[in-house]
């Protein structure tokens, strides 16, 4: 039987809401374990930036509550990302609201991991001691967010997918990765086992934090153990 051990925490920081949604849940489908994790990060300069975020991770954890068919499961989880998206586009028309956000989701099972991204959240992986960046920054010369969900209805997202392997995966917004050390981020993930766990994710939270940042950050770790 495979085992995986994962956690994570969404944290407010010096913001007046948290914009951030964070997902991590595990179940069997089709006599298989599947794990998956999403993080949403609301545009803050959209007056309803938090409902395109809150509203995709609430959609994704219905989606992966009726999963029933582990086929083309990373391609289900792309579908399924556009379908959210038109779906928030159109109550965001009917409400009269202004809002958009992130997305990152890992779907790891078995012998596969999928990926599905658009936006500037971000996917890392730690394997055989190199850790490396998953997915891409959607984002302009200037730094503004050029790619996100819940604003347009036709959207591309970017899908991979992969062998698991042994790896570590970190799910995280920028509140994490912008005033992260990358040496120091490598050090932390290498040594994380089930026991320290909850401790090196406060930890990764405080030193950011300690280094000036004040947006919300969020964090999923998911450790494949093989």
């Amino acid at each position: 039987m495979k085992r995986c051990f994962y956690g994570g925490k969404s944290f407010q920081n010096r913001r007046d809401t948290n914009m951030d949604s964070l997902l991590i849940k595990e179940r069997e489908i089709s006599e298989k374990k599947v794990w998956f994790a999403a993080v949403c990060d609301g545009v803050g300069s959209m007056k309803d930036g938090a409902y395109a975020a809150s509203a995709a991770v609430h959609g994704l954890s219905r989606w992966f509550d009726h999963v029933e068919d582990t086929t083309r499961l990373g391609l289900q989880l792309r579908d399924n990302v556009l379908s959210l998206n038109r779906e928030i586009v159109a109550v965001a028309q009917d409400k009269g609201l202004q809002t958009a956000a992130t997305l990152s989701a890992l779907l790891l099972e078995r012998d596969r991991y999928y990926i599905v991204h658009v936006g500037d959240s971000r996917i890392y992986s730690l394997h055989q001691g190199a850790l490396s960046q998953l997915t891409r920054d959607y984002t302009s010369p200037t730094g503004r967010l050029a790619a996100c969900i819940g604003r347009w209805k036709e959207i591309s997202v970017d899908y991979d997918e992969g062998k698991p392997e042994d790896r570590l995966f970190l799910l995280c917004s920028d509140g994490l990765y912008r005033r992260m050390d990358i040496g120091h981020l490598k050090s932390k993930l290498t040594v994380l086992c089930r026991k320290n766990l909850e401790k090196t994710i406060d930890e990764l939270i405080r030193y950011v934090v300690s280094r000036g940042e004040t947006d919300n950050i969020s964090l999923a770790l998911i450790k494949n153990e093989g």
